[in-house]
């Protein structure tokens, strides 16, 4: 084996090593990471985020509300009412009793109109 093969398996094995040794962001963490894109404008990453709870802890108790926010960052910041749709009826359907499935229905109503609080109920 030549010094460069050497060379490239080290590389190869070293790397491996180092991307089983990453930690899995907490939840927690992920959230937080979530918001600041968001807070910075950055509402691609925002979303991917979201997805990335959604993808890592599916059966979080907690996973409705991933869901419901990546609508909220469809409809509200990118204006992507289609796909805020798509989102806001899988809160409804996959979470029926969860906090925010009323939420998403009162979101469902209301996307692309001005101010949401025209559409509260009285």
């Amino acid at each position: 084996m030549t010094n460069f093969s050497k060379i490239v398996v080290f590389l190869a094995v070293l790397g491996f090593l180092w991307s089983c040794s990453a930690e899995k962001k907490s939840e927690e963490q992920l959230y937080a990471e979530a918001q600041a894109y968001s807070e910075k404008g950055d509402f691609t990453s925002a979303i991917k985020t979201y997805e990335e709870i959604l993808r890592l802890y599916p059966e979080s108790s907690n996973s409705y509300k991933a869901q419901f926010l990546i609508g909220f960052v469809c409809s509200e910041n990118l204006k992507d009412y289609n796909k805020a749709k798509e989102v806001y009826e899988k809160v409804i359907k996959n979470y029926p009793d969860c906090d925010l499935a009323d939420d998403a229905k009162v979101m469902l109503e209301s996307m692309g109109s001005d101010s949401l609080l025209k559409n509260l109920p009285k």
